[in-house]
């Protein structure tokens, strides 16, 4: 099992994660299958795969990559948790149903907090767990927040 930066080359199966987080998430499979986001997001791999505030990492065993996750560095407006306004963000956290249950979820999760400490300004890391997810994240420290995160879908 290897723990890399992801590149350029990695864009596709970055997406093919991101599938399977949506459908551990439960999104409807019809939208999981909807080719506009793929490319969409495929665009957003291979433009951000150079850029200092984010970080893709994958594991690959056999040659493949099989689990990843994204870190990226947000500024969000400075209070008194977060003097800086400088925050962490963790997503598309994701494995290969046939990998599961070997900790790469988890080690991938470790190499991105290990670069928002090491390398970055953040003074915060934020993610949105699954019920499944939870576990590799409890265990490390993070908590659930007191204020229930909502969404408003905006039509286009």
């Amino acid at each position: 099992m290897v723990i890399r930066v992801a590149t350029v080359a990695d864009a596709a199966a970055m997406v093919a994660l991101r599938a399977v987080m949506f459908e551990a998430m439960g999104t409807a499979s019809e939208a999981i299958a909807d080719p506009r986001w793929r490319r969409a997001a495929h665009d957003w791999f291979v433009a951000r795969a150079a850029d200092p505030g984010v970080r893709m990492v994958v594991a690959e065993a056999d040659g493949r990559v099989v689990s990843g996750a994204v870190g990226e560095v947000t500024d969000l407006i400075p209070g008194p948790n977060t003097v800086n306004g400088s925050v962490g963000l963790i997503s598309n956290v994701a494995t290969l149903h046939p990998w599961r249950g070997r900790g790469l979820a988890a080690a991938c999760t470790d190499d991105l907090l290990s670069w928002f400490e090491r390398d970055t300004d953040v003074t915060r890391v934020d993610l949105f767990a699954t019920n499944g997810g939870s576990r590799i994240y409890s265990t490390r420290g993070f908590t659930v927040r007191e204020f229930s995160a909502m969404v408003l879908p905006v039509p286009r």
